[in-house]
């Protein structure tokens, strides 16, 4: 560690305010919600932590927020520039993609810690959200999969060292994804619905048949009228059997002329 680097300067700030505080690493990663290691590497001045770290431990030891992020800021500057993912703020988010790339910006504010790594730190809260393995770490910050489950967004959060009073925000994100999810399937399916309906009926009126009643389903019993003047019997079909080739009046055997 430099000293008189940006990134030594804001570590040895964290650790004054530690000690006016009189604070042991231990009750300062409680309080901020982070781990013990999250702290002794904020502290060595080796690494840059993450601005929310920056600012929990801040927060914890009462030093002043804005000079903490002033002292950060310019030791990202003139540390190693990693373009990060742009995501909308936690608030604004609701929809499955924006919430991929905002659990991608917060692995990327971590400095991108290896797959190997997340499951380490997973696992020390493995009692509280289950694990988090290696692989679902890495689809997760790819974005090749969403998370599944409030516990699985959590163990990923603490993978990032994420502070935990943030928790709260990004559960109220993974929350309105679901509502949307859940809205959208179900609007899905009605329109799937409605589509093998109006098939459903185009087809048989092909046949020569005219519906008496509403399509229920490729296997319920459907009454419909022949539409031969010769005819016009009413019978009941499964749309199944039209399908299948079977199609035509089941009275006269006929089609429509």
């Amino acid at each position: 560690m430099n000293p008189n680097s940006w990134i030594g300067r804001l570590a040895a700030k964290l650790r004054e305010g530690r000690a006016v505080r009189d604070l042991t690493r231990s009750q300062v990663a409680d309080k901020a919600g982070v781990s013990v290691g999250t702290i002794q590497r904020a502290e060595s001045g080796r690494d840059l932590p993450t601005l929310q770290t920056a600012y929990a431990i801040a927060e914890v030891c009462w030093v002043d927020r804005e000079l903490i992020e002033s002292m950060w800021r310019e030791a990202s500057r003139r540390g190693r520039r990693q373009h990060l993912t742009r995501a909308h703020p936690l608030q604004q988010i609701v929809n499955t993609a924006e919430l991929g790339l905002a659990l991608r910006r917060a692995w990327e504010m971590n400095s991108r810690p290896s797959v190997r790594e997340m499951e380490r730190r997973s696992r020390i809260r493995i009692r509280e959200f289950g694990y988090l393995s290696r692989s679902a770490a890495w689809r997760i910050r790819e974005r090749g999969q969403t998370v599944t489950s409030k516990k699985q967004l959590f163990s990923y959060l603490a993978a990032c060292e994420v502070p935990e009073a943030h928790f709260r925000l990004w559960a109220d994100a993974w929350h309105r994804v679901r509502q949307a999810e859940k809205r959208h399937e179900a609007t899905g399916g009605l329109i799937q619905v409605a589509l093998q309906e109006a098939e459903a009926e185009q087809r048989v009126r092909d046949a020569g048949l005219i519906p008496e009643e509403r399509f229920q389903g490729s296997g319920v019993p459907w009454t419909v009228r022949c539409r031969r003047q010769t005819c016009r019997q009413i019978s009941r079909i499964r749309y199944v059997d039209f399908i299948a080739g079977v199609v035509g009046c089941r009275v006269c055997g006929g089609h429509a002329a």
